[in-house]
């Protein structure tokens, strides 16, 4: 009678213990498996906010300098510029949004001065831009972000000029 009781309470601590494993392996998986989930959402949510920003960024920038002949298309030392010109007490700045250096730049000064591009300042890491007119009133942006991945967006102008090419 006594051995039974002990083979009893031997098979009670070995349920017992391999519950428990099982219970700590169980908690072991799902907290890879969360932990795993989290690391790409939170990857996927930073490669939507690069791209995302930068479209919100140019669009931005295209509308507020959206009047007749303002905006302009330059090529500039193998590099293409979107130049954005405002009137400021009878004197022309522009806003130049360029590629430089893996990077987007913007630039503000006066039209009569020339400045390097290294002049500007660095926005957000984008490894190419690329601006083209698509018709009098549509422009089209394309660009490669720091992560590799493309974009392209269509801005529509509603100041009925064409973007003068230089």
């Amino acid at each position: 009678m006594y051995k039974s009781r002990e083979n009893q309470h031997m098979i009670d601590i070995l349920f017992v213990l391999s519950l428990f494993c099982v219970f700590a392996v169980s908690s072991v998986v799902i907290i890879l498996f969360g932990a795993h989930i989290y690391r790409s959402t939170v990857s996927q949510m930073d490669d939507n906010y690069t791209a995302r920003t930068s479209i919100a960024y140019i669009t931005e920038k295209i509308r507020q300098a959206d009047e007749k002949n303002a905006i302009e298309i330059r090529n500039e030392n193998g590099h293409q510029i979107l130049m954005m010109t405002t009137m400021i007490d009878n004197t022309a700045y522009a806003t130049s949004l360029y590629e430089y250096d893996g990077w987007l730049y913007e630039l503000f000064a006066r039209t009569d001065i020339e400045l390097p591009l290294d002049a500007g300042q660095p926005i957000m890491e984008i490894q190419e831009l690329t601006f083209s007119q698509i018709s009098p009133r549509l422009l089209s942006v394309s660009f490669v972000d720091g992560t590799g991945d493309s974009t392209s967006l269509y801005i529509s102008t509603h100041s009925n000029t064409e973007v003068s090419h230089e």
